[in-house]
């Protein structure tokens, strides 16, 4: 069934009337946010489940990261790509066949035998979310006026900055009285509904553009945010020398094919066949806001992964407990960003991105001072406090930057924004590692024991994720103003 769009009747509407979204529309919106809600949630639960999986499996460590180090890569692969889909097919038909792909790869790891199976299994998975994330800020962008953008940015926000947070605890939860298989099993009926309503509801107006896949563009995207992901994600294992590849040959060969890449785009952009259009970071708005992804992104994914590591080494917890620790950030964000979103709809992204990048640098720097054995009441209260300045930042980001480009654009903007979110990731967790585990072995060569010597290390990586936040705090103050209700930039002299 063609996706059918109805013309407005001039002069039959007034504006609010014409703004209110269809009962159709809603149901595809609630049906976007559901599916990245789970596929996100997805990705984050297998990490609490590696040590189960390397038991019942047989098999080490340096084999077992490959289950979320896979999907990295297999996203940080397909994401660049995502954007030329979505103009060469309907949403809805993309819809679906991410979906697939993603439901597919969810049985594949339920009946899966042993490990090699499990890892198709979780690439095939990772292909479908590669494509889902980004096309769902593509087609609720497409889907809503823009004095309302802000709302349902911020549902759909929510679904990507909560499941990271309700993973663990899910996980935790489930492993403590079921096998890891339950984890995907769990998921499947989930996706399956996501794929049977989203093919009948999911109606967004496009045209199609028959364009030709350039290959050259994809082998080249291939290798080089294959290889920076690669890289990064190494130095973040720390020092246990499971790196198949020497993490900084891979960096240095991905920046190369990245910086390659990034040429043949511009190239091929003045013919429109681009595989990844690099245009939108010509939009003033679009380039500030993605600078300012990069820096909170960063801060946010090391301080979000080296937490829970923290609490089970260094305070002893259990991987619930850890959790159910983890929770309350959860649901905090979700009503924050609620609330973000409808003032994002009345004074724009400026001011909120400035209370939130003040909010972030203030909670990362009260962490560093937080000796070892601080009780847990008094971290999870700092916790919850970076998580509502993370709230602040992550509506605003998506909204202005996709908000500030036209329809041909969109696609392309989402996808760029998807794989800053990618590497961002990698390189969080990186740096987050790397600056613990060299701190902690000053302390341990001093004759501290490990346990708090981790704790010490991670108070210098919080240091340093201050300054990553007030380096975002810079950038909010360059962010063009935007007008309240409208999401077009007002020049700023």
């Amino acid at each position: 069934m063609a996706d059918i769009v109805m013309p407005l009747r001039a002069g039959t509407q007034t504006k609010v009337e014409s703004e209110k979204l269809t009962p159709e529309a809603i149901i595809a919106i609630a049906v976007l946010i559901a599916s990245t809600f789970t596929v996100i949630l997805n990705e984050m639960m297998m990490a609490v489940a590696l040590p189960r999986v390397m038991i019942d499996l047989n098999i080490n460590a340096s084999t077992v990261q490959w289950l979320t180090t896979g999907y990295m890569l297999t996203m940080a692969v397909v994401i660049p790509a995502t954007g030329f889909l979505t103009e060469r097919f309907r949403m809805r038909t993309v819809y679906t066949i991410a979906l697939s792909l993603f439901t597919l790869g969810t049985l594949i790891a339920v009946v899966a035998p042993g490990f090699s199976v499990l890892l198709i299994g979780r690439i095939v998975q990772a292909v479908g979310t590669a494509i889902a994330t980004p096309l769902a800020f593509t087609a609720v962008a497409a889907l809503v006026p823009r004095s309302r953008q802000g709302r349902m940015m911020a549902l759909l926000t929510v679904a990507t900055s909560t499941a990271p947070a309700f993973g663990p605890a899910m996980a935790g939860a489930i492993l403590s009285v079921a096998g890891w298989r339950w984890l995907f099993i769990a998921i499947l009926p989930i996706a399956l509904i996501c794929l049977v309503v989203g093919n009948r509801m999911i109606r967004v107006p496009s045209t199609p553009r028959h364009a030709k896949l350039d290959v050259v563009s994809v082998l080249l995207s291939a290798v080089g945010f294959s290889g920076v992901v690669y890289g990064l994600a190494s130095f973040g294992e720390g020092s246990g020398g499971h790196s198949i590849v020497s993490p900084w040959l891979a960096l240095g060969v991905g920046l190369v094919f990245v910086a390659l890449f990034a040429a043949r785009q511009f190239h091929l952009q003045k013919s429109d066949r681009a595989l990844l259009d690099l245009r939108p970071f010509a939009n003033r708005t679009f380039a500030t806001t993605s600078l300012l992804a990069l820096a909170f992104m960063t801060a946010a994914a090391g301080m979000m992964t080296l937490m829970p590591v923290m609490l089970q080494t260094s305070y002893g917890l259990t991987p619930l407990q850890t959790g159910l620790f983890m929770l309350p950030g959860g649901l905090t964000i979700t009503f924050i960003s609620m609330v973000v979103g409808r003032y994002y709809d009345r004074v724009g992204a400026r001011p909120l991105m400035i209370i939130g990048a003040v909010i972030d640098a203030a909670g990362l720097y009260f962490l560093s001072t937080l000796a070892p054995g601080t009780p847990i009441p008094v971290l999870l209260a700092t916790y919850i406090f970076i998580i509502v300045g993370q709230a602040f930042l992550w509506t605003p980001t998506y909204a202005a930057s996709l908000g500030a480009l036209n329809k041909h654009l969109l696609p392309h903007g989402s996808a760029i924004m998807s794989t800053i979110q990618q590497l961002t990731g990698a390189a969080g967790i990186a740096i987050a590692f790397s600056i613990m585990t060299s701190a902690s072995a000053k302390y341990v060569a001093g004759g501290e024991a490990l346990a708090p010597s981790m704790a010490h290390g991670a108070q210098y990586y919080y240091l340093v994720g201050c300054f990553v936040a007030i380096a975002a705090l810079v950038i909010a103050f360059a962010m063009p103003k935007t007008t309240a209700g409208s999401g077009v930039p007002v020049g700023v002299h």
